[in-house]
């Protein structure tokens, strides 16, 4: 399985760059062509009212590749990020009211996404076992498949009124969620030339917009992630457009290209 890699990122106008609280795993460059048998990727969007949500989004798409399935547990994926959350830290005495907010806990969305292909060779989609794909999510950073140029899917929200200012989060603070976070999950087959977008809720919602209008084609997208300055040129048009939120923006792309 031959899969091309691009990601993109825009931090909030009037931020700085390392102020952006999205998080990407793994850190590739552009353009990359790899063959594999699986491959696994997570983007998660920092909650910008809590403290260090850039490093708890980090380290929850880290740990949430490292396993080999094709399925993610998410409680052991928590449980390894928070272990490694206080460690992480700065040393240096904190102002009380940064303290407080560490201790009342940071909050990420995470959406995770696997695609493999067993026994060296494509079926066309016609068996699951030997080709698919796979995705979990909790809170509103989305995926969608994109086949012959249409989107064909869309995961986990489906229409532009679900987003809301207070999706559903994972917490280093153990008093949020625990057994009782939701992690929604979907799966599916591929074919060559498909391509997957996981995007952050800003733009997922552009995205979901676009489809519900049915007036987003495939070439509109893919001419804005030509280069890092070219995505960057489109996301702060359609902020000025007033057509996405003022918020980090964040775009995977991968293409199967064979």
């Amino acid at each position: 399985m031959k899969l091309a890699w691009r990601a993109f990122s825009l931090c909030k106008g009037g931020n700085l760059e390392e102020e952006n609280e999205d998080a990407v795993f793994p850190q590739l460059v552009n353009g990359s062509s790899m063959t594999v048998d699986n491959f696994c990727c997570a983007m998660a969007d920092g909650a910008t009212q809590s403290s260090f949500s850039r490093l708890w989004a980090s380290l929850l798409v880290n740990e949430s590749c490292q396993s080999q399935e094709n399925s993610l547990n998410l409680q052991q994926t928590i449980f390894l990020a928070r272990s490694k959350w206080k460690n992480a830290l700065p040393d240096q005495n904190l102002p009380w009211p940064v303290a407080i907010k560490i201790k009342q806990g940071s909050f990420a969305t995470l959406l995770w996404f696997k695609i493999w292909q067993k026994n060296g060779f494509s079926t066309n989609g016609s068996d699951s076992d030997a080709q698919g794909w796979t995705a979990c999510s909790v809170g509103d950073t989305c995926m969608f498949q994109i086949a012959k140029g249409k989107f064909i899917n869309s995961f986990p929200l489906t229409k532009a009124d679900q987003f809301n200012n207070s999706p559903d989060l994972v917490s280093t603070n153990p008093v949020y969620g625990g057994s009782r976070l939701v992690c929604s999950k979907v799966s599916g087959q591929w074919n060559r030339g498909d391509h997957f977008l996981i995007a952050s809720d800003a733009l997922a919602q552009w995205i979901i917009n676009g489809m519900e209008r049915s007036d987003l084609t495939w070439p509109i997208i893919s001419m804005n992630l030509t280069s890092l300055m070219r995505f960057q040129t489109w996301i702060k048009a359609l902020r000025r457009q007033s057509a996405i939120k003022n918020d980090d923006t964040s775009l995977i792309c991968l293409t199967v290209d064979g």
